[in-house]
């Protein structure tokens, strides 16, 4: 089996078990898999995804920063995050 196809395997699990309902471990025990091997490719599988976090901004005059990969720091007024955010947002997906 290639590096692909196990990939693609084990999405599939991934993805059906989200769906399931079950547990990781009621999930592997059902379908006669790893549960080691099962969380070892479902945490590789969100290694490379970046999180986000809610914000609340208490006024639009307010100051905001946004702490990016690679230690770049952006200050700016909470108005203009509708503005920058999608900017900012495709030009991390590029990078990625």
């Amino acid at each position: 089996m290639t590096i692909q196809s196990k990939s693609d395997f084990w999405q599939q699990h991934i993805s059906a078990w989200k769906d399931s309902g079950l547990s990781q471990a009621a999930y592997c025990q059902q379908h006669d898999l790893k549960l080691s091997t099962f969380t070892y490719w479902r945490n590789k599988q969100n290694k490379g995804r970046r999180k986000l976090m809610p914000v609340s901004i208490p006024a639009p005059d307010a100051s905001v920063e946004l702490a990016l990969p690679g230690g770049i720091h952006m200050q700016l007024p909470a108005s203009a995050l509708e503005q920058t955010l999608p900017l900012v947002w495709r030009l991390l997906r590029e990078q990625a």
